[in-house]
């Protein structure tokens, strides 16, 4: 049995086959209300009935006897009473349905409206609140496509022009199919034509072609990505295509400005109808409309103010107190713009059995099958996101004034519904409390939703809708048309566009229930779509199986099999070039070359004086950092003899003690070592650099046990190429990163080349050694890597590969950065890199990448094989693909949140300890032109702790003030830094790394504190004084934001009229949100003025104006 409870209200590409409306008497309804599908399901589920509609009456459905236990029901389900006589006397279920709608809201909303009448006749043909939402978004996105669509396969002999004249007949008798938006001065009104006698179906003949099918497919979906003019109309229309004789497909397009998706359906059955009777309204059973959407729309206005709009808007206002601003779902590319126009869909489904154990869960617990679907996507999301507390979208048709029923118009109303999953609550307990907020939202659900934004003073955030980024929706099923001359089937539309990150449309058909995922391709693709809904069955099957169960207990999906808890042991560094008699060089330093044959005798003999000496893995060892060939050497006997070093830059027992090493070696002859450290100099040989003579094989055994195995000594070897030819460098403090570089290197048969000086701020020196090396392959710092991509002027055209820190800070720009530098540079991020070398992950970045359609860090890659790695739980349970989870190493805590794509692939996701992140913030600073390098820290100045942003760039030339008015363009107010400093490079330390002690403080001053900055041209002044006027508030500075200082969205489109007149200059309303200061308004009509006179020196004209 069917039970359509909500109306899909996403962008287009959505069809409600099945939301029925009856043209006069012609056929039933089935449910149009929150309250209507309640109360079908409650009497299937109570009466065993199925094929309910809300036209039949009560008494017929089952025997008398039976109203007890289905009052008991809805008082279980809706939690109102109605008494026996009230439940006789309501008649049908739409009756019954308004009763108990009446007591429901009568007990949460203490307004009620005034009744739906025609508009008086001087009345102003204003827009409903969600027209003037949408009008709005299409002033913001001009050209942008948010329509309505449907489509038919009509079998049969078809007469066209019957066909046509009905659709005629459906504009006449609907207003808004013949409305259009015109702007007066700043704001829209609805206007009607009264001519429509042009308006023609577009026919099209493919009858004989072989693959008409398909082209049919193109043309319909060139009618759907097809924008309207909002201000000219017509805002419908309709394609015909032939493909036989008896063989016809109908697409049917409307703007969503005066449709919605069940106003596609009736559309369709009025045609029907309408065409079984000639054309005749009267023989098709359609009576006259009592209202129009004009009406509606007047008496939305006259009703939704003072006490009943506080009533609406104060609900969700305390609803929503606290709420997270969004869903901190992964996406597959950063976020750049809140509405895409490429989308991918995918969908899944659960067998008749398994829905029907869903119906039995509906009916234990006195709730809808949509409420059994919001906790459970709540669930999945709730996993996914790492919150307990989330806002999930729902629609509602917005049709509760019955004299809405038949009319085609925008009705549909999004709800943010709350839900609390704290305290890993049973699903039954979940459900209960999915319960009470749909219900309390259904009773508040006329809530103009852009009033709930302005009144929350939510900040826009270009990159994401307010309120809610996912939403669910269930849909009825599909049935075909009851033609007798025709049989008219519902066609599968493609979603085109998605409005949403994730929207979800459940609808069940014939006992099987189906899910259909929507996502914009650029947060969301395929194998994440189909992973989340693999976890919502599971995770519904289940629940239906054990409600009582907690929600972290109940599984989302079979453990993964590749997840490893424990790694394999790493082998030592290879020195196969030693075994084969080769006088390659292994190492270079200050000093010469040292061949691989002095390095695995010398490794040798540091592997056998430390077994000698009684040192093994258990010890905590300490290597004092040295820029020779004998610390290499040392480094890698140690590791020969199964000891891990840690690199330390002295031995100074104070230091050394404070770490717990218990055991310092060092390889310094020229030098005199503190008291307990272990100098091994004399073990390395005296012939020096040109040392090339015999070595005992027996030592190189030693020195190598896995010299004679076939396979490579290191994991990157292979996977990247390395080979003898490549001259490797570590320019890393990290220690890992240094025994990575060895075993790669001496893997490899390579050569390791040492720098004999730390170069600090001297990239240029930097940049020239690595070139005069001939380096090929560098282990680097990412401060480094971005000290040296940052010089214009640097070339590293030998450069081949980097291996590049990863701890979920690197940035796509960092990428594209270094590629400027070294050409067709190869790119591996390397994830935790142990203190044997190996990575627990590696992501090799793609040689196509390009930044604008990156994910905003750059991944951590699959696990490196035996290592170990898994995703865990705070319960310490293996976590689901796609799941928030901490990541483990070992059996061992890393402190590092994370999620496993689909693939394999590991996303960085914060640290476990919540500290912050402000990654996002960073990204968005290096999209300022000129910036090559930004960080973001926390500091305290003046008694409060404030972000603080440092960029650097040869080329910024751009004051603080107007990158701190590009970031709050791009970012949520939150990840704005309160002080900014333009730097001409970031200081580092001898080694590379940021040195954070020598940035400068911040005194105390916001960019964006209450310091005034007066107009400085008459332009500005002139500006200043329209947003004055406009706001309302005596002063505003050339830095202050119009929305900042209480600006709205249509208080912009006035602005924009003020601008043309003051300035001659048409602006979009997308302009102020984009430049909302008086200093970027200005530099944007000189701009303007500019290319609408064709001046070529642009630059040279604004500096210019800027001076005077």
């Amino acid at each position: 049995m069917a039970r359509p409870t909500l109306e899909t209200s996403s962008s287009a590409g959505h069809d409600d086959a099945t939301s029925h409306d009856s043209p006069g008497a012609l056929r039933p309804l089935p449910p149009r209300t929150p309250y209507e599908d309640a109360i079908v399901g409650i009497l299937g589920d109570v009466l065993g009935c199925s094929g309910i509609d809300v036209n039949d009456r009560l008494l017929t459905l089952g025997d008398v006897s039976q109203v007890p236990r289905v009052v008991a029901q809805i008082r279980k389900t809706i939690g109102v009473d109605v008494p026996v006589a009230d439940y006789v006397e309501s008649g049908t279920v739409s009756g019954l349905a308004s009763v108990v709608a009446a007591k429901s809201r009568a007990t949460r909303s203490a307004v009620r409206p005034q009744a739906m009448g025609p508009r008086p006749d001087d009345a102003r043909p204003v827009l409903s609140f969600d027209q003037q939402r949408l009008w709005m978004e299409n002033q913001l996105l001009p050209g942008s496509i948010y329509n309505v669509h449907g489509r038919r396969r009509i079998t049969g002999k078809l007469d066209v022009a019957v066909f046509e004249a009905s659709v005629r007949t459906i504009i006449a008798r609907h207003e808004t199919l013949r409305t259009r938006f015109p702007a007066g001065e700043g704001e829209p009104v609805q206007l009607v034509d009264d001519d429509h006698a042009a308006w023609r179906i577009r026919t099209v003949d493919l009858t004989g072609d072989d693959a008409a099918d398909q082209a049919a497919r193109r043309l319909l979906d060139e009618e759907l990505t097809t924008p309207f003019d909002l201000t000219t109309g017509p805002l419908i229309r309709c394609v015909l295509i032939r493909l036989g004789e008896e063989e016809h497909v109908l697409g049917v397009t409307m703007h969503h400005i005066v449709s919605d998706a069940w106003s596609i359906g009736l559309f369709i059955r009025e045609l029907t109808a309408l065409y079984e009777a000639g054309g005749d309204p009267g023989r098709a059973g359609l009576s006259p409309l009592p209202v129009q959407y004009r009406d509606y729309a007047v008496w939305q206005r006259g009703w939704l103010t003072g006490d009943a709009l506080e009533n609406q808007v104060g609900h969700w206002r305390e609803h929503l107190k606290d709420a997270p601003r969004f869903l901190a779902l992964p996406t597959v590319q950063r976020r750049t713009n809140a509405m895409r126009a490429e989308a991918g869909q995918v969908m899944a489904e659960l067998p008749p059995q398994e829905t029907a154990a869903l119906h039995e869960l509906c009916k234990s617990h006195g709730v809808t099958l949509f409420m059994v679907l919001y906790a459970a996507l709540a669930t999945v999301f709730s996993r996914w996101s790492g919150q307990s507390d989330l806002v999930i979208g729902v629609a509602v048709a917005g049709r509760n004034n019955r004299a809405t029923d038949r009319l085609i118009g925008f009705f549909v109303n999004m709800l943010p519904l709350r839900v609390d999953l704290s305290d890993n609550p049973p699903f039954a307990v979940l459900l209960e409390r999915v319960r009470r907020v749909a219900l309390d939202g259904y009773a508040h659900a006329e809530a103009p939703m852009d009033e709930l934004v302005r009144d929350l003073n939510i900040t826009r955030d270009p990159r994401r809708t307010p309120l809610f980024e996912v939403v669910l929706n269930v849909v009825g099923s599909p049935e075909a048309e009851d033609v007798t001359s025709l049989t008219i089937e519902p066609m599968e539309t493609p979603s085109l566009f998605s409005r949403y990150d994730l929207t979800l449309t459940a609808q069940e058909s014939e006992g099987t229930l189906r899910f259909k995922l929507d996502f914009p391709a650029d947060r969301c693709d395929a194998p994440t779509g189909l992973t989340v809904l693999r976890q919502l069955r599971t995770l519904l099957r289940a629940a239906a199986a054990d409600p009582g169960a907690r929600l972290l207990d109940v599984p989302a999906e079979e453990p993964d099999p590749a997840a490893q808890a424990e790694p394999s042991p790493r082998p030592a560094p290879h020195l196969s070039a030693a075994r084969h008699g080769d006088d390659l060089a292994a190492v270079e330093d200050g000093t010469g070359r040292w061949s691989y044959r002095w390095l695995a005798s010398a490794a040798g003999r540091v592997a056998e004086e430390l077994t000698r000496r009684g040192v093994t893995a258990d010890d905590r060892v300490g290597l004092v950092r040295r820029p020779t060939a004998g610390f290499v050497a040392v480094l890698t006997g140690a590791a020969r003899a199964g000891v891990t070093c840690t690199v330390i830059e002295t031995d100074d027992p104070a230091l050394t003690s404070g770490l717990g090493i218990t055991t310092v070696l060092d390889a310094n002859p020229a030098g005199v070592p503190a008291t307990g450290t272990i100098d091994l100099s004399p073990l390395l040989g005296t012939d020096g650099p040109a040392d090339s003579g015999a070595v005992d094989p027996a030592t190189v055994d030693a020195a190598d046990p896995g010299a004679g195995d076939d396979a490579p000594g290191d994991w990157a070897v292979e996977r990247f190429g390395l080979g003898r030819d490549d001259r490797f460098v570590v320019l890393s403090s990290r220690p890992g990163h240094l025994m990575s570089a060895v075993c790669s290197a001496f893997g490899a048969g390579g050569t390791l080349v040492i720098p004999d000086r730390g170069f600090g701020d001297d990239i240029a020196a930097l940049t020239a050694w690595l070139r005069d090396n001939g380096v090929t392959v560098a282990y680097l710092d990412p401060p480094i890597l971005r000290a040296i991509s940052a010089r214009p002027e640097a070339s590293l055209p030998g450069l081949r590969c980097v291996f590049v820190d990863n701890d979920g800070e690197l940035l796509p720009h960092d990428v594209e950065a270094i590629r400027r530098t070294a050409p067709g540079c190869r790119f591996a991020a390397v994830y935790r890199v142990t203190a044997d070398g190996r990575p627990l992950a590696c992501h090799e970045a793609p040689a196509d990448l390009d930044v604008r359609d990156a994910p905003l860090r750059v991944p951590l890659g699959p696990p490196v094989p035996g290592m170990g790695v898994e995703l865990r739980r705070v319960s310490g349970q293996a976590a689901a693909t796609g799941e928030l989870a901490e990541i483990w190493h070992g059996g061992e805590r890393t402190g590092d949140l994370g999620r496993r794509w689909p693939g394999g692939s590991l996303e960085f996701a914060g640290r476990s300890s919540g500290a912050a992140d402000f990654v996002e913030t960073v990204s968005v600073l290096r999209d300022v032109p000129g910036v090559v390098d930004a960080i973001v820290v926390e500091q305290a100045a003046g008694g409060v702790t404030a972000l603080t942003g440092y960029v650097a760039g040869p080329d910024t030339g751009t004051d603080v003030m107007s990158i701190h008015s590009f970031l709050k363009a791009r970012l949520p107010e939150h990840l704005v830094p309160g002080h900014l400093f333009v730097l001409g490079a970031l200081p580092r330390t001898p080694w590379g790394a940021y040195d954070l002690r020598a940035l400068p403080r911040p005194t105390g001053d916001t960019a964006d504190g209450d310091d005034y900055a007066a107009p400085r041209t008459p332009m500005e002044q002139q500006l200043a004084d329209i947003l004055q006027d406009l706001l309302g508030i005596e002063r505003v500075g050339v830095y202050d934001s119009f929305f900042e200082l209480g600006g709205f969205s249509m208080l912009a489109t006035r602005l924009i009229v003020r601008v043309r007149d003051a300035f001659r200059v048409q602006l979009a309303v997308r302009d102020v949100f984009e430049s909302p200061t008086v200093d970027e308004l200005a530099r944007l009509i000189v701009r303007t003025q500019v290319e609408e006179a064709g001046i070529d020196d642009l630059e040279a004209l604004l500096a210019e104006v800027e001076r005077t």
